[in-house]
């Protein structure tokens, strides 16, 4: 058995070989719902090969791939999702801020997608490249530099790329448009109804999935993908269990204006969750901050100046001090008192730790306004990634705590992963949507899901602990791997190929 990525580096050979020979794709229209401006005549049962249920980051991926595959050239594909998929196409970026959802791309991501034309439909000018990382701890005083020297290498470009979700979205629905990908698009659609129906003549007798819209369209299917996220109706559908984990937390999440301009990334655990900055070009940033239900809506209601003055010292200050500002907040002390108090603060920090700036992000300038928004933090693990004619992609298949900021990657390594075995499958003559041809998505993709699920459980479990022999043994952890630039470098290479 080839290793995925030996599996993918095959079948991209394949790709230019039969595209040399003469194939070429057929350009399919987007098909809306009833009442839209000029809706296509839709047969009321349509039959595809593979019928994808999310239009989100991974769905319009796993569309975009499969829709430019010479082996797949006689396949009918759809993607449905119940938004707008043509503003995301459409979307034209503000030009004075960011949107405050964003997501981290892994260099051997962000290689696989250009490679397949799907990445440079992207507003680029808006996309970040870093190659720094500073974490530190706020009990333990441990500190972590993972700088350029571990992260940088000149065949691979850069360690991560920061990119808007609506940025990467838009720009794979506009490679589908752009490329003629054979993709029939069904937005403003919402799933209805899944249910299993025998199919005869089209293969083998046996029973295909057949998707309901809210349109009132059927779509039958060789195969189902569920891209439709942590709380999938196709998951549901196909009767995967699930385990899960509540943090009793939430993401809160800000777009913010520095004072000067930054490409690094900064985490600082505390003991309320972990703070992220995560860079932006032009001085901008995103802030990713886990706390617990009253913090996040007390920091989501205080004003936009005072909270600026807050990140600035949950980047700095000892837990003691900052309980003392979530007081005033909590009593109601007006935006003046708080930022004097914190300011008078952060100058006695200033004073006391010179030499400090290399392990801090750069000042908060401002609050970008109405960006601030939450969503609770969960793990939660499937007991499998396929069933009969279904798979999971992305959250659909695995939610974990965002802050080693892997989540797409792995859903984005899903998709290579059931991309390649889906064309292996086609080339062999296999029918693609038997259990024989999912389980190998699933042997290939589930284990390693799992293991970077328990790691990432594992780090937020060890630095959510306050017992002093827990917060030392931390800062000598860090301090010795921060003195160890090869398994750095190591760290860093399996995190982020």
């Amino acid at each position: 058995m080839k290793s995925p990525r030996s599996a993918v580096t095959l079948l991209l050979s394949t790709r230019r070989r039969l595209s040399s020979s003469g194939c070429v794709a057929r350009s399919r229209p987007f098909a809306t719902a009833p009442g839209s401006v000029s809706p296509p005549e839709t047969p009321a049962e349509n039959v595809y090969d593979v019928v994808i249920v999310g239009g989100g980051p991974a769905g319009c991926a796993l569309a975009g791939i499969l829709g430019s595959s010479a082996a797949l050239a006689d396949a009918r594909i759809a993607l449905v999702d119940p938004g707008r998929l043509t503003d995301a196409r459409q979307w034209e970026p503000p030009s004075d801020t960011y949107l405050s959802r964003t997501l981290q791309i892994t260099s051997s991501n962000q290689r696989y997608l250009d490679s397949l034309g799907l990445w440079d439909q992207c507003f680029l000018d808006r996309v970040q490249p870093y190659n720094r990382a500073i974490v530190t701890d706020a009990l333990g005083h441990g500190k972590l530099d993972l700088e350029g020297a571990a992260l940088e290498s000149p065949t691979e470009g850069h360690a991560a790329y920061m990119i808007e979700t609506k940025n990467l979205v838009g720009g794979l629905l506009r490679a589908l448009n752009r490329n003629g990908h054979r993709v029939d698009i069904f937005e403003r659609a919402r799933v209805a109804d899944i249910e299993l129906l025998r199919t005869e003549g089209l293969s083998a007798a046996s029973e295909w999935p057949v998707v309901t819209l809210s349109t009132e369209q059927k779509l039958r299917t060789r195969l189902l993908v569920g891209a439709d996220g942590a709380s999938s109706l196709v998951r549901k559908h196909a009767q995967i269990g699930t385990y899960s984990n509540k943090y009793s937390q939430y993401g809160l999440v800000a777009t913010l204006c520095l004072e000067q301009l930054n490409q690094t990334a900064f985490q600082r655990f505390l003991p309320s969750g972990p703070i992220a900055l995560l860079p932006f070009p032009g001085g901008f940033a995103n802030l990713v901050w886990s706390l617990d239900a009253e913090l996040v809506q007390l920091l989501k209601t205080v004003p936009e100046d005072a909270f600026a003055c807050l990140v600035n010292a949950a980047f700095r200050l000892s837990p003691p001090e900052l309980e003392y500002l979530y007081g005033l907040a909590r009593a109601g002390a007006s935006v003046g008192e708080i930022k004097a108090e914190a300011e008078w603060r952060l100058r006695i920090y200033a004073a006391n730790n010179t030499g400090a700036e290399r392990w801090l992000p750069p000042n908060i300038a401002a609050t970008s306004p109405k960006s601030r928004t939450s969503f609770p933090l969960h793990m939660r693990v499937v007991d499998r990634l396929i069933a009969d004619r279904v798979a999971l992609v992305g959250d659909a298949g695995h939610v974990m705590h965002p802050l080693a900021g892997q989540g797409l990657n792995m859903g984005l390594e899903d998709v290579q992963c059931l991309a390649a075995v889906i064309e292996q499958a086609v080339l062999a003559g296999e029918d693609m949507g038997t259990l024989a041809v999912l389980g190998r998505y699933n042997k290939q993709r589930y284990a390693r899901n799992l293991a970077m699920q328990g790691v990432v459980d594992k780090i937020w479990h060890v630095f959510s602990a306050s017992a002093s022999p827990i917060a030392k043994t931390r800062s000598l952890a860090m301090g010795a791997l921060d003195n160890l630039p090869s398994i750095k470098r190591r760290l860093v290479r399996d995190m982020m190929s």
